[in-house]
């Protein structure tokens, strides 16, 4: 259809029923939401000036709908890079801390039923934040008594937990 054919409002009424459905399929691959892209053809439809059109409307329309899109594309670039949501405070689970005292309950547990010295050892290392030297001269032993101890008792709360890596657990 040629822009002469126009002029009357009527024919723009004709021009909508015969490109709607398309420019709304070519917008949808643009903008990727079947809302955004009815409202570009939309927009283009109610910006839709007769007297101003060159060539034919199918041209015409198929053109101001592309830079309807790119409009659009631009402002969503534009919001995400300066609009930034602001991010949700990280909130535990509601079960969260009945879990976390669970564990605890469970590990000190552990740790009770080990031979005495592997206890210290653990407690004073690993809770107590202490170096092998430091626990070697609180406990009154040697810096290797020191370490085939951790490694026994670490050993041991692994079997008893089913855990591979207690030490993420115990410090």
């Amino acid at each position: 259809m040629l822009i002469e054919d126009v002029g009357a409002s009527g024919s723009v009424a004709e021009l909508f029923r015969q490109h709607y459905l398309p420019l709304v399929r070519l917008a949808i691959q643009l903008v990727d939401t079947q809302a955004d892209a009815e409202d570009v053809v939309q927009d283009v439809f109610a910006a839709l000036d007769p007297d101003r059109i060159s060539g034919t409307a199918e041209h015409y329309l198929t053109r101001a709908v592309l830079n309807r899109c790119r409009s659009v594309l631009r402002r969503r670039r534009t919001a995400r890079l300066f609009h930034r949501a602001p991010r949700p405070p990280d909130v535990p689970a509601a079960d969260a801390e009945v879990l976390i005292r669970e564990r605890a309950r469970t590990i000190r547990a552990c740790v009770d039923a080990l031979p005495t010295r592997q206890r210290e050892v653990l407690v004073l290392r690993y809770f107590g934040g202490r170096s092998v030297a430091e626990t070697a001269e609180l406990l009154g032993v040697t810096p290797g008594a020191v370490t085939s101890s951790a490694s026994r008792a670490l050993t041991a709360l692994a079997t008893t937990l089913e855990d591979h890596d207690v030490r993420s657990i115990i410090g």
